[in-house]
């Protein structure tokens, strides 16, 4: 599972070992002040869309970039069960970060209390 916090002005997310192969980086950060929107959300796995590169498990999990085709670039790591943290971001390589992170709430308040 990815991990995330917040370092200085950015939004460092961390990818699990065997996650690294399917969003083709160790780690990324975005800068707080290109989000847009930190909300969680329910059901994650059904908020993907378009082609993708990645891993999924049918309803268990899905890992990647989504959105191929769609004109919104999603980069995912979500699970089915637990909180997931969707950020909107305002351009970059993507458009928006949809995280299962057993921290999402007390995230989302951080990062809507900084950006």
């Amino acid at each position: 599972m990815a991990t995330a916090e917040i370092v200085g002005d950015g939004l460092r997310v961390r990818f699990a070992r065997w996650e690294r192969f399917a969003v083709r980086r160790e780690e990324i950060t975005f800068p707080l002040a290109r989000v847009q929107t930190a909300e969680l959300v329910g059901n994650p796995l059904a908020r993907t869309r378009g082609g993708r590169i990645g891993m999924l498990v049918s309803g268990v999990f899905k890992v990647g970039v989504w959105g191929l085709g769609t004109g919104t670039r999603q980069l995912v790591s979500v699970r089915r069960s637990g909180p997931a943290l969707r950020i909107v971001l305002d351009g970059g390589k993507f458009d928006e970060a949809l995280l299962s992170l057993p921290d999402a709430a007390q995230l989302a308040d951080a990062i809507k209390a900084r950006a």
